[in-house]
């Protein structure tokens, strides 16, 4: 893809799962890669494979100084920042419906990833503006597109991921800042499996492939957006769902 070469991109939750497939995908486009995760030996397993055009570094979504040392630390290493992967997250097995979500559940989810993608962007954005631009990518969830049965939090927080998209997008457009958001559907990643290990068996008769979305579905996605190729998208929310959401809920197959 064009446009990635030599460009400096910082990943969130790089330690695993479509974060460690991001990065890998990342640097074989040409990018240079800074993999922060709280799983600080995870991201370092990742960077180590890549080897010398990659680091990483420790960081906490949750606390929002960490997250500024994450973005000087970035800036420091390679020197600016162009690309911004918005991906840590969660999901959370107390996190039900509404009258039945404990309110720390839902403040977690917030913090964990509204608030956390905010003061990223937030700190990256002058960066990217003092190098003449950049890019942003957002990782949200079809969870954000449709009521569920559970997961209220999680599936709310990642609604405001997809507005956070469009306002940053909106503000700093004309300073050569590129945001759009990606919303997986049902992604094989250990997370998912822990967490929701029935999900595949519900929902996967609604995709309209004949195969399960992986993490490198979406890392490829993530590449396209970051490049040069994409430079006429901005303040969007793409769908990469298998089909999920492409039908009318009635169809079965």
């Amino acid at each position: 893809m064009r446009g990635l070469k030599d460009k400096v991109a910082l990943v969130t939750g790089g330690a695993s799962g479509i974060g460690a497939a991001t990065a890998r995908r990342l640097h074989e486009e040409g990018a240079l890669v800074a993999i922060s995760d709280i799983n600080i030996r995870g991201a370092q397993q990742i960077a180590e494979e890549i080897g010398d055009r990659a680091t990483a570094f420790a960081y906490d979504a949750m606390d929002e100084q960490s997250i500024v040392d994450m973005v000087g630390s970035t800036t420091a290493h390679f020197g600016r920042l162009d690309i911004l992967h918005n991906n840590a997250g969660a999901l959370g097995s107390d996190d039900t419906t509404v009258a039945d979500t404990p309110l720390e559940a839902w403040d977690h989810a917030m913090k964990l990833n509204v608030r956390a993608y905010f003061v990223c962007s937030k700190v990256a954005i002058p960066f990217m503006i003092s190098a003449g631009g950049g890019v942003i990518v957002n990782t949200a969830s079809s969870s954000a597109l449709g009521g569920q049965l559970a997961q209220t939090a999680y599936g709310t927080s990642k609604a405001g991921i997809v507005a956070l998209t469009q306002y940053i997008a909106t503000q700093y457009g004309r300073q050569n800042i590129r945001v759009n958001s990606i919303s997986p559907g049902i992604i094989l990643t250990p997370a998912l499996l822990d967490v929701a290990p029935n999900l595949v068996e519900v929902m996967g008769p609604s995709l309209l492939t004949s195969y399960l979305g992986t993490p490198e579905d979406i890392a490829s996605t993530v590449a396209f957006l970051a490049s040069d190729d994409a430079r006429y998208i901005t303040g969007q929310n793409l769908c990469v769902d298998g089909g999920l959401f492409a039908h009318a809920p009635y169809v079965s197959f």
